[in-house]
């Protein structure tokens, strides 16, 4: 049998990973809230469904998890929330959160930005430095913009964020904030490679 010949590695968040502490987070805050439901997305993040986490109920398809949010709220769900990426925003969940505006249903949407296409390779995400602006056309209460750090010593700070936008009654938006520690890593190494090449000169 393969299982006993090769130890299983289901895939995982990377070590450090921002995503980590996003869920982390949630986690504790949706324990407050046992008829809550996560709805996610396509990318990186998908991989919170699985264990350590399990912080996912649902996820469809590319741009749904804010549909998803939103049909759930309208039908009495509370609380419903939306877990999306920056690129995955910007492809197919803009025009989710618009209906969601447009109703000001009740749900609240994270929008995890690790500045990057992480899943694909790393790539610019085209929503890298526009993520609020384009929040704030849709329409989305500025005072319910709210951007953080995920970091492990702010973890009670974006509790209290989240639990403050679950609260919310209408759409909130919560904008975790870290590059993928993977593009900061090959970031950080071809700065290295290109002052030793300059300081050789």
């Amino acid at each position: 049998e393969v299982p006993s010949i090769v130890a299983p590695r289901p895939p995982a968040l990377c070590n450090g990973c921002s995503h980590r502490d996003v869920y982390n987070a949630l986690n504790d805050v949706m324990k407050e809230y046992p008829a809550g439901r996560v709805f996610a997305d396509i990318g990186c993040y998908t991989l919170g469904a699985l264990p350590p986490f399990e912080a996912i109920n649902s996820c469809v398809d590319m741009g749904a998890s804010i549909t998803m949010a939103k049909g759930a709220s309208d039908a009495g769900l509370f609380p419903a929330v939306s877990v999306i990426g920056d690129s995955t925003f910007t492809h197919s969940g803009m025009t989710g959160l618009l209906d969601a505006v447009n109703e000001n249903s009740n749900i609240t949407v994270i929008i995890s930005d690790n500045e990057s296409v992480s899943m694909t390779g790393g790539q610019d995400s085209s929503a890298y430095g526009k993520i609020e602006s384009i929040c704030k056309g849709i329409g989305v209460a500025p005072e319910h913009i709210r951007v953080l750090m995920p970091v492990p010593k702010k973890h009670d700070e974006l509790c209290e964020i989240i639990r403050t936008e679950i609260e919310h009654k209408g759409v909130s938006v919560i904008i975790p904030r870290r590059i993928c520690i993977q593009k900061g890593a090959r970031m950080a190494k071809e700065a290295k490679k290109k002052n030793k090449s300059e300081s050789e000169y």
